[in-house]
């Protein structure tokens, strides 16, 4: 418990240290990638550096420290009754309360937006998501999604800059950063300098949007655009909006000028004074230990000295302790059976009930002999001088407790003939687990055996599908290969068919079959979306433009009718091309003349 509390003080320390360095020297600077991403390494650094210990760079303590503590050891122990862990199971449960509420506040607005998403018709280009919407959150983006409001229209000057300000955000990968800083909020919801940074991450993403939004115009425009907008109304969460607080700030950082690139060399500054800093606690850490091992050598070298005793001769006389008579015909006679069991088991099929008998004979004899065995030999070690001897250390070292030494004594002799018991026990288990080992090694046997013809079979499998993978590859090229000499051969039909003085027109889309118009005009004219309008028509051939709509004099008319009408009978003709950012089809347009 007291670990955990001193890594959440170190994870404090730490993320407060970096914060205070990005205080004082990057704050409100220009260099707004350098920031975001210092301001990400400070999360993670302040998570994973109270980890890492001192002593993993320090020299290895004396090993005789070991040996000085087994001389000071002591046989009583003393046990202490800690209700510390009683307040410290309450603080952790109220920590981890709030964590889990902030965390399921994070998981609702995640669920919220992928409920808009569910809710909203989505049109889909250069793989963004678009959603038009009512919400009053919007608008805003979450990764690849940017969901727009109905009421600002999509081509106007304020319009244009919004998409450009939420495209930044998606391009730029800007929701991986809040996540990141939301789970890290939720989880150590008590550090104030991660709420802080959580703030600074969000306002370095807007300074971001605007600079780019406002990199091909005028800086003074945007800035009014952005007092005049006031689209955004509750935030979520992990969503990037257009509109944020902190507006005086942003207005603020679009004039300020670009910081001179000599003001980075302040950036080495804190990598150098960790790295200082860290040598200097290794070289206090090794200082420390190598005084230590010089109290060790000088410890034990005393205790070597005062234990040496001068050497005597000492005969003990102790009787051996052997056999009784009984004991050892009763083994014969068991092991002379045991043999013979053998004999017969060997003669047996595995498979019979005989064979099964014979085992469960052979694991009772088996147990019994233990039985014996095992009982001898606890009676001969607690006869032994070696127990004696121990005996006899542990009533020199403690002499007020020998009530203690005789209740240790009982419960030896105890634990003798329960170590007898256990052996008949072992001797059954032995047995069965042999049988067992045997069957599951045939298991194993024949499942391994199967898993192996399954692995065939599926690398068959997997070789089949590579194959047709490969065929429907080379279909697909063939394919591509026969649509684009079709697009080919219907540009050239097409210019033959009216001539080589005629303007020709590609609209063919890839993927999609060929739309050419080939033309002759006296007037020409096409815009920068790709819309074109004609007077003067002399002649005119389309091909393709099956999904286009045709309209004569505004009203709808089919395909067939629209070229049912001659060149001179038209006044002018105006082709408008598919845009889908603003909900417009391909349309073919003509005015008759009157």
């Amino acid at each position: 418990m007291e670990a955990i509390l001193l890594y959440f003080g170190k994870l404090i320390l730490c993320s407060g240290v970096m914060f205070l360095y990005y205080r004082l020297s990057l704050k409100d600077k220009t260099f707004h990638h350098y920031n975001r991403f210092y301001l990400l390494a400070a999360i993670l650094i302040s998570l994973l550096l109270p980890l890492i210990k001192v002593e993993d760079f320090t020299i290895e303590v004396n090993s005789d420290m070991y040996m000085l503590l087994d001389k000071i050891q002591n046989f009583k122990t003393e046990k202490k009754l800690d209700n510390g862990n009683l307040y410290f199971s309450i603080i952790f449960s109220a920590l981890g309360l709030v964590s889990l509420y902030l965390l399921g506040k994070l998981l609702y607005g995640i669920l919220k937006i992928q409920q808009f998403k569910a809710q909203f018709q989505k049109e889909s280009f250069d793989g963004i998501n678009f959603y038009r919407t009512n919400l009053t959150e919007a608008p805003f983006s979450y990764f690849k999604n940017l969901f727009w409001k109905n009421t600002i229209t999509l081509d106007s000057e304020i319009g244009e800059q919004i998409l450009k300000h939420e495209m930044v955000h998606i391009e730029q990968k800007h929701s991986f950063d809040k996540i990141l800083i939301e789970v890290t909020t939720a989880i150590f919801w008590f550090n104030p300098f991660f709420h802080i940074i959580k703030r600074e991450i969000s306002l370095i993403h807007e300074y971001l949007a605007d600079k780019k939004a406002v990199k091909n115009s005028d800086t003074k425009a945007f800035a009014q655009m952005l007092l005049a907008s006031h689209f955004s109304g509750t935030q979520l969460a992990v969503a990037s909006p257009f509109l944020s607080s902190n507006l005086k700030k942003r207005l603020k950082m679009l004039q300020k000028p670009k910081t001179k690139f000599g003001y980075a060399h302040r950036i080495l500054a804190l990598p150098v004074l960790f790295t200082i800093a860290f040598a200097y606690l290794v070289n206090a850490k090794n200082r420390e230990i190598e005084e230590t091992n010089l109290s060790i050598k000088k410890a034990v070298s005393e205790i070597k000295i005062d234990t040496v005793k001068e050497k005597t001769e000492q005969k003990e006389i102790t009787e051996p302790t052997t056999k009784s008579p009984g004991d050892n015909e009763r083994l014969a006679e068991l092991e002379r059976k045991l043999s013979e069991k053998e004999n017969e088991l060997s003669n047996l099929s595995p498979d019979s009930e005989a064979f099964d008998k014979k085992v469960e004979e052979i694991g009772t004899l088996a147990s019994e002999i233990g039985g014996i065995a095992a009982s001898i030999e606890v009676d001969e070690y607690f006869n032994s001088a070696e127990w004696k001897n121990q005996m006899k250390e542990l009533e020199n070292l403690n002499p007020l407790d020998k009530k203690e030494l005789r209740k240790i004594k009982r419960e030896a002799a105890k634990a003798g003939r329960e170590a007898a018991k256990a052996a008949k026990e072992a001797s059954k288990i032995g047995i069965e687990a042999g049988r067992i080992g045997r069957e599951a090694a045939e298991q194993a046997r024949i499942e391994g055996e199967k898993a192996r013809k399954e692995g065939e079979l599926a690398r068959i499998a997997g070789e089949q599908a590579r194959i047709n993978g490969e065929a429907a590859r080379k279909a697909g090229e063939e394919a591509r290969k026969i649509g684009a000499k079709a697009r080919i051969e219907a540009q050239k039909i097409a210019a033959e068919a009216v001539g080589r003085d005629f303007k020709e027109i590609n609209f063919t889309k890839a993927g999609t079959s060929p739309n050419v118009m080939v033309l002759q005009a006296d007037f020409i004219k096409k815009d920068g979306n790709g819309n074109i309008a004609m007077n003067g028509v002399k002649r005119y051939n389309l091909n393709g433009f099956d999904e286009a709509k045709f309209f004569v004099d505004g009203r709808s008319v089919s395909k067939e009718e629209f070229h049912s009408i001659k060149p001179e009978n038209i006044a002018s003709m105006n082709v408008i091309k598919e845009n889908k950012m603003k909900g417009t089809e391909s349309e073919i347009r003509i005015q008759t003349k009157k």
